[in-house]
């Protein structure tokens, strides 16, 4: 159907609309082949528009002859009469109802006063009971080369799987089997050569010293699994050939015992090495150097979208998106109090054929409306996949807050199996959730017995290729390529997610040069997309003080955001604080650590925490920094000078997306003479994690800096603009304060 037929309805007055009166209703005069039976099918959901006196009758309102303005008339269509069923108007001249059969009313003029009810049919100009943000059909803002696009995402994923394997050899060289297992890192820390077989394959058998008792399974306990790439250690580094660690591939495991086959195409002294390895001994060890899986799902789901001319046209630009799926007919609101934004995003999606954008910016409730939408799709029988690439944001959706006792109601889990049972819902690769609600609450339900599923992108790829709707959550933090997993699995892609916050996660430090590492709501949505703006912006936010988002919405979000809600400050401070300190940087491996930012920050975090009347106790203070070793000297000082400080949330910027406290606290870190900002000074992950830090705080935030280093000219800084701008925000308005690291107290 069309998104102006659901306008249509909602302004017509059945109450005092009348049945359309014509005399001769004979041949239309012009030709339009108006697809009646869509038309029909789509009104006939719109319990409104049954007619008052039976219960078999339909209206279906009618426009102008030339425009899509409603008459305040229609006419009646009604099943059961025949197979084709049959239409109904008054006719003038017999003073009585008429009825005529579906062939008759597509040949009368009356059916032109329908056809812009069919998406196949746009009228000149919009009628002015026509308020949606997107104008259906939607033309494609510009199309790409489909070839060359999937070739672009299949590239990416050799790219990513090449990089992730080089990053991961890098660091695991630098460290023995034992050390590597004991940072955490997946491998066996001691094997012993038993033998070869007659394919050249080393065999190896776990030592029984470092396999916890009653365990046989080496994929279990050290994550190791077929098909896997390790790098294979000598028993003793010295006198090993100059090739080891050795590239290997894990070709069979049998209890406590593995297979291995050697790169040899990676190895220059084949001889020596082969020599080395003939002798069984005791003391090699293997890490893992990569899983190949998530990328070989990456590149078949390319495949499976590429050869689904549908889905292949949508992402390319090279067809009209529709909006004209039933689901919102046969579905009735739940959350009445869903704003307007909400409720038009909640119906375009369910209006969707193809794919449909929600923009979320922070505190807009888009967790909530995504609820809504999968509510409403379940009840109009439709299957859903509810996905996002990471596992936290997933909990986030099936659980968000609740506890044993009590559910979220911005949750699924409110509404499942364990809530309203409107639905019933499964949590494809459970065991991987930190949330001990949805292990114990999902981990039972069988996918293939469940409405809704929700994974990750990723694990999507276990399921059958069956659902009607995918929701995916934080897509703009989903590369095009991990999209085409579950997009591969279902027909219709509401994707929701902020451009103006984190990008995916990519091996490589550099901005993506192709489609592949861009995200999937980028390519569709934002400036250039191919369908750019072709969604809804959720525009009021309910999380921030007025001070405290007043910079992120002129700087970031073009002033369209406004607030819903008066939030308070913390008693006795501003919403939103500047510190300019002059400390010193430190490296600490391949991270930074500025410990008089950490002083000042800990001095500010104990009195908020002081000041009990405030209502703000240490689990609603939040500290941010980019740099995780930042991060651990943080919590130490918090710790060691905040009474309850082990209780407050210190991480680094991307780890704390999706997150929000009551106050939180920002340390910038970098500072020094050469005025180097590194990644937070690069276009366009710098603004973005700015953004990102500064709207994670409710009532309170304060921004701990080098201002100097910030506002600099160095070369490789990209974002002066940026910090400038917000360094004279804090100035100008007297919220910026200079402290001399001596007087710190902490």
């Amino acid at each position: 159907m069309s998104l102006l037929f659901e306008k249509a309805v909602a302004a017509f007055d059945a109450d005092s609309a009348s049945l359309a009166a014509r005399g001769d209703v004979g041949s239309s005069d012009a030709a339009f082949d108006v697809p009646t039976t869509t038309v029909t099918e789509f009104a006939a959901a719109h319990a409104e528009l049954a007619h008052p006196d039976r219960d078999e009758w339909t209206r279906i309102p009618l426009h102008e002859p030339d425009s899509a303005a409603l008459t305040g008339e229609y006419v009646v269509y009604s099943e059961g009469l025949t197979d084709e069923g049959m239409f109904v108007y008054y006719d003038a001249d017999a003073d009585s109802r008429k009825r005529i059969s579906r062939e008759a009313f597509e040949e009368s003029s009356l059916c032109a006063q329908i056809r812009f009810w069919h998406s196949d049919f746009v009228p000149e100009e919009r009628p002015a009971y026509y308020d949606s943000p997107i104008q259906s059909p939607v033309e494609p803002s510009r199309t790409v080369d489909g070839d060359r696009f999937f070739g672009d995402l299949r590239s990416h994923v050799a790219a990513e799987r090449e990089r992730a394997r080089e990053e991961r050899e890098r660091r695991a060289r630098d460290a023995t089997p034992t050390e590597w297992c004991d940072s955490g890192g997946d491998g066996i820390p001691t094997l012993k050569r038993t033998g070869t077989n007659p394919d050249g394959e080393y065999e190896f058998a776990v030592a029984g010293d470092c396999i916890p008792e009653g365990e046989w399974s080496i994929r279990d306990t050290f994550g190791v699994y077929e098909g896997n790439e390790v790098l294979l250690h000598p028993p003793n580094a010295e006198t090993a050939p100059g090739s080891f660690p050795l590239r290997a591939t894990v070709a069979e495991i049998r209890g406590r015992r593995l297979r291995l086959s050697v790169a040899w195409e990676s190895v220059e002294d084949r001889a020596s090495v082969g020599s080395f390895l003939a002798p069984k001994r005791h003391g090699y060890g293997a890490v893992l150097l990569l899983n190949p899986v998530p990328f070989d799902r990456e590149r078949e789901a390319i495949d499976d979208v590429e050869s689904r001319s549908s889905l292949a046209d949508a992402l390319t630009g090279r067809r009209r998106l529709t909006f004209g799926s039933d689901r919102a007919a046969t579905s009735s609101t739940h959350d009445v109090e869903l704003n307007q934004e909400q409720q038009e995003a909640v119906e375009h999606a369910l209006l969707a054929d193809d794919v449909c954008c929600i923009h979320g910016p922070p505190g807009t409730g888009k967790t909530r409306t995504l609820v809504e939408i999968v509510r409403r799709a379940a009840q109009s029988g439709r299957s859903v996949l509810v996905c996002a690439d990471s596992n936290q944001a997933v909990d986030n959706l099936v659980v968000g807050s609740s506890t044993e006792s009590e559910a979220d109601e911005r949750s699924l889990h409110a509404y499942a199996q364990h809530g309203a049972e409107e639905f019933v819902l499964a949590r494809r690769n459970y065991r991987r959730s930190s949330r001990s609600l949805v292990r114990d609450a999902y981990g039972t339900t069988r996918p293939e017995d469940a409405d809704v599923v929700a994974s990750t992108n990723g694990s999507a790829a276990a399921l059958p290729p069956r659902f009607d709707l995918v929701v995916m959550d934080e897509a703009t933090q989903a590369t095009c390529t991990s999209a085409c997993v579950p997009l591969s699995r279902g027909e219709t892609l509401v994707l929701a997610g902020d451009h103006r916050q984190l990008p995916p996660y990519s091996a490589s430090e550099s901005p993506p040069e192709s489609a592949g590492g861009l995200s999937i709501f980028e390519h569709v949505y934002a400036e250039g997309g191919v369908y750019e703006g072709v969604g809804v912006q959720l525009r009021t936010q309910y999380r921030m003080h007025r001070d405290v988002v007043h910079f992120p919405n002129r700087r970031f979000y073009g002033r369209t955001l406004r607030n819903g809600r008066d939030v308070s400050a913390v008693a006795g401070l501003d919403a939103l604080r500047g510190f300019h300190v002059v400390g010193e940087e430190r490296r600490a491996g391949n991270s930074y650590v500025n410990e008089t930012e950490a002083r000042l920050v800990t001095h500010l975090a104990s009195e908020v925490v002081a000041e009990e009347s405030n209502g703000v106790g240490p689990a609603d203070i939040g500290v941010i920094t980019p740099y995780s070793a930042q991060v651990d000297a943080i919590r130490d000082s918090l710790r060691e000078h905040v009474s309850g400080g082990e209780r407050i949330t210190v991480d680094t910027v991307d780890s704390f997306q999706g997150s929000e406290r009551d106050a939180v606290f920002l340390s910038l870190v970098r500072s020094n003479e050469a005025g180097r900002v590194g990644f937070m000074g690069r276009r366009p992950d710098g603004p973005r994690r700015l953004n990102v830090a500064l709207t994670r705080a409710g009532k309170h935030c304060s921004v701990v800096a080098n201002w100097n280093v910030f506002r600099g000219r160095d070369a490789d800084h990209e974002c002066t603009d940026l910090y400038d701008d917000f360094h004279s925000f804090l100035d100008d308005t007297g919220r910026l304060k200079r402290v001399e690291p001596e007087f710190i107290p902490v």
